[in-house]
């Protein structure tokens, strides 16, 4: 370092959402995302270059700054598209906008698969980009210099879509430093992140156990239902289903053993979102509004999507663009019924520590070992439901009710 100190970015890993706006910021490129030993990724400060500007702890929203937005207009929402609902997870809130900034020449950035499963944003206008940035992805999504890009395109004049988890948003946000008209941002409702060398090495030996080549992998498969079951294409052409209750990575990820550090004191798992607007399923949509359901109204075994506006900018670009969705509207705490990480961050599971020893001692092999024998033949349960069908499924359940 030329001179004064190295900045300590972080003192206790829970500090750090690895939003990238650090690295970003750092005009003399210093800092890096760096791999512990769990595949988490941590911002890491060269000395060597560093010159001791400290804009770095100037652009860490993380840390610093504090949310004020408040829930201004709530909606169940779905796609009147049902080729882009179908291939949507939820209600096709994000496919369908994204297709109309993309279809104007504007520009989206969003997390999608490389070859190897790397989950990355990019920034792009194309709209054979918008297959691969649809649907859910639980992993962490490296945002690389996307921050600088997204600056250079609204200097430009153009407008932007921008779609991350709330703490990339926010880390977006403290980067430019100033609100863009021309930028349009929405987060997630999010659960946490695990790593994403977790996630490739679960892909790996999913691989090895069914001895196929993954080209293809999808979370939530609708093809299965609305859910949280998901498939593989293989590159023979080849389809396996996935359900939640069969797979390591699926089960571990829905009872939060596999988030990041952060995640566990999410500052943004509330009500104050830094997004211009929020989305996602609306869980529970058959108790909160029977009313919006059935006959020439909304199909729940397609998907719904709640979406919540967080700025007068979210109101004003839903109301301009509500031929696109049937649009009903709702509460926040209605969506927040089913939607835990709306009230509060996701529970930290006492066995994190052990599930993240024995992932660094033997791999995901090690982990996906254990999943077997602590679950046995409740692994199955998710195929035994899968066939039953949907109408029924829907019939039972207002029985039930």
């Amino acid at each position: 370092m030329q001179d004064g100190k190295t900045p300590i970015l972080f003192r206790n890993k829970k500090d750090c959402c690895a939003c990238g706006a650090c690295m970003n910021a750092c005009p003399k490129d210093a800092i890096s995302m760096q791999e512990d030993k769990h595949g988490y990724i941590y911002p890491v400060i060269d000395p060597q270059q560093c010159i001791g500007c400290n804009r770095c702890k100037k652009v860490c929203s993380y840390q610093n700054d504090t949310e004020t937005n408040m829930p201004l207009k709530i909606w169940v929402a779905v796609s009147k598209d049902n080729s882009l609902l179908m291939k949507s997870a939820s209600g096709g809130v994000f496919s369908a906008l994204a297709e109309r900034f993309l279809k104007n020449q504007d520009f989206v950035s969003g997390a999608v698969f490389e070859k190897d499963f790397t989950l990355r944003h990019i920034v792009t206008n194309q709209m054979k980009a918008l297959s691969g940035l649809r649907g859910s992805k639980y992993t962490h999504s490296s945002t690389g210099y996307v921050f600088r890009e997204i600056k250079e395109k609204l200097l430009e004049g153009k407008n932007v879509l921008f779609c991350g988890t709330p703490c990339q948003v926010a880390g977006l946000k403290a980067y430019l430093g100033k609100d863009y008209t021309n930028l349009l941002t929405m987060d997630l409702i999010c659960h946490g992140v695990p790593s994403n060398r977790m996630f490739t090495d679960y892909i790996h030996n999913l691989e090895k156990k069914k001895n196929m080549q993954v080209r293809r992998f999808t979370f939530r498969d609708k093809q299965i239902g609305w859910g949280k079951n998901g498939s593989v294409i293989t590159r023979s052409g080849r389809r396996y289903r996935l359900f939640e209750t069969a797979q390591s990575y699926f089960y571990y990820f829905a009872h939060s053993l596999l988030m990041r550090e952060n995640c566990y004191s999410c500052k943004y798992a509330c009500s104050h979102r830094p997004g211009d607007l929020t989305i996602g399923d609306y869980w529970g949509i058959q108790k909160e509004h029977p009313e919006y359901l059935g006959n020439d109204r909304i199909n729940e075994t397609k998907g719904v999507s709640a979406i919540i506006s967080n700025t007068e900018k979210g109101t004003r670009f839903i109301q301009n663009n509500s031929d696109l969705f049937v649009l009903y509207e709702s509460s926040f705490d209605k969506v927040a019924r089913g939607n835990a990480q709306l009230n509060a961050p996701s529970k930290y599971h006492p066995q994190r520590e052990e599930l993240l020893a024995v992932y660094a001692e033997g791999g995901w092999e090690s982990i996906d070992d254990m999943f077997c024998k602590e679950q046995g033949l409740k692994r199955y349960s998710g195929y035994v439901k899968s066939l039953i069908p949907s109408k029924l499924k829907r019939i039972l359940k207002r029985y039930l009710k």
